[in-house]
């Protein structure tokens, strides 16, 4: 025979009564309040993962950055001289992208417009990170127009974690600003570097 526990319900305009419910009905109860609670679990855990598909290489948390960049001899991209970026000084943007990554496809062309209208002031480079499809990433720079010095960083000697990254190198050759960021306009560019770089552009 199953066991019977006693319990309480109550009826409507009554005084509360006793219930026998039967051991099999309690058990039943039990598994399917385990699978509504898997099935919650299952939920939240596809939502997680739908907003980390939905964040790309665009979007990520803030870290420290190093004081300056590492102390290594860069190749060109395009053929052009290496770049030794120990000895960099700025005020200087640098730019890490990379072919695969499609925040940095759509804002390379600002940092063209920012190279032709203020290079003379402030140098830019571009930094082809973690990408080992050279060809690709030459392909892409010349479909942007991209003029400024670009070189390649396969390894990686530079510290990171996303894409795209920028910083900004002031005289002394230290990364005075350092984020994560996808930049959408020549001004958002322009006013960044006239507060981190003391530039008047």
């Amino acid at each position: 025979m199953p066991r019977q526990e006693a319990g309480l319900r109550r009826v409507p305009g009554r005084p509360v009564v006793p219930v026998v419910r039967r051991g099999s009905d309690r058990s039943r109860a039990g598994r399917e309040a385990g699978e509504d609670a898997g099935a919650r679990v299952s939920r939240v855990a596809a939502l997680l993962l739908v907003a980390l598909l939905l964040t790309g290489c665009g979007s990520a948390p803030k870290q420290a950055a190093p004081a300056r960049l590492p102390d290594v001899t860069l190749a060109s991209l395009t053929g052009g001289p290496g770049v030794d970026l120990g000895s960099l000084r700025g005020p200087a943007v640098v730019n890490l992208w990379a072919q695969w990554c499609k925040p940095c496809k759509r804002e390379l062309p600002i940092y063209e417009s920012f190279y032709q209208r203020h290079g003379a002031q402030v140098s830019v480079l571009g930094v082809d990170w973690q990408d080992v499809q050279a060809d690709r990433a030459r392909a892409l720079a010349q479909r942007s127009g991209v003029t400024y010095p670009l070189v390649v960083d396969s390894k990686p000697a530079i510290r990171n974690r996303f894409l795209p990254q920028l910083l900004l190198v002031d005289s002394q050759g230290r990364i005075a600003f350092h984020e994560y960021i996808e930049i959408t306009s020549l001004d958002q560019l322009e006013r960044l570097v006239e507060k981190h770089l003391g530039v008047s552009l």
